[in-house]
């Protein structure tokens, strides 16, 4: 039990150091992999434009429907208050969209983010995105055609959006 509460100071301890102290953002392979167990706080430094993830979807041999906004959101009920697996599977997901964002400003303009985990995993999503829209057209259960993905940093306003700003436009990925 002296352990426990030993532990619970020094975590408590170290985040308050860390708010007086700042220093340049962690980077780094190992870091990576321990972020997936924080979420992204840099909402609250500022009001500002949230990253949207959109998707596209051609089948085979046809053209491009509208850009559909995916934003997982489930049902509130009151049992989601004790047990919600599938809304936080939803949140890091939106984390993740966030992530990759994120990764993007760090990268610069005109880098090419397609080496980076975190697009790749929004790809995925996206993919199960179309997958689950589209439904199954063939047996294996893949769906024919292609899809586009498209990170947006959107300024919602009372009366709609204030602005949109693309930030990454993918190329045709295959279903």
């Amino acid at each position: 039990m002296q352990l426990l509460v030993g532990l619970f100071v020094l975590y408590f301890g170290l985040l308050a150091l860390s708010m007086f102290y700042r220093q340049q953002t962690m980077r780094g392979p190992w870091f990576f992999l321990l972020r997936a167990f924080f979420p992204n706080w840099q909402f609250y430094h500022l009001v500002g434009p949230v990253p949207h993830l959109y998707v596209r979807f051609a089948p085979a041999q046809g053209e491009f429907g509208d850009w559909q906004w995916i934003y997982p959101r489930q049902p509130r009920t009151f049992w989601s208050v004790f047990h919600n697996p599938w809304g936080n599977r939803d949140l890091a997901l939106q984390n993740l969209v966030d992530h990759l964002s994120s990764d993007i400003k760090e990268l610069g303009e005109g880098a090419d983010a397609s080496h980076l985990v975190s697009y790749q995993l929004v790809c995925r999503h996206a993919q199960q995105a179309v997958r689950a829209h589209r439904g199954s057209a063939l047996p294996d259960g893949t769906v024919s055609g292609s899809y586009q993905l498209e990170i947006r940093l959107e300024r919602p306003g009372p009366q709609g959006l204030i602005s949109s700003d693309t930030v990454l436009r993918s190329p045709l990925l295959p279903c």
